[in-house]
């Protein structure tokens, strides 16, 4: 479904763009979590390595998600930018959720996180939407005006 609406902010001088895009299946009747994808845009912190970001993020799922188990990690390329993967699963309020997280390094410091959610159970069914999510990202540089 298209979107009617389109909707952009300017970013205040000096701020950090942490923009976030937000796309999710219909919710079906006895579904507790529409299997979703999530792009992010962060920045590496001060003197910190993609690395370092990496297991920053990962350190923080292990202390703030319940019941989190590792299932698989490990570095690769994502469009020809370095990138980081881990897949885990945590109980939410909503049941099992399994995800998979790619950390990609774009240029000037920038890292692009796209995490494909689901239940644990409808996962895998919905792997093919997440891959060609994945397949469709695009990380160019910003236009200067």
């Amino acid at each position: 479904m298209e979107a009617p609406v389109t909707v952009t902010g300017q970013r205040p001088a000096g701020w950090v763009d942490k923009t976030m895009i937000v796309h999710s299946a219909p919710l079906l009747p006895g579904q507790a979590i529409a299997p979703n994808i999530v792009i992010a845009r962060d920045a590496l912190g001060a003197s910190e390595t993609f690395r370092e970001y990496c297991n920053r993020q990962i350190d923080g799922f292990r202390a703030a998600l319940p019941h989190f188990h590792r299932r698989q990690e490990g570095p690769g390329r994502v469009h020809d930018f370095d990138a980081f993967q881990i897949e885990f699963d945590w109980m939410s309020g909503a049941g099992l959720l399994r995800q998979r997280v790619f950390f990609i390094a774009a240029p000037e410091g920038v890292v692009v996180t796209f995490t494909a959610t689901a239940a644990d159970a409808d996962y895998d069914a919905h792997e093919p939407v997440f891959r060609q999510g994945l397949a469709d990202l695009v990380i160019a540089p910003a236009q200067r005006h």
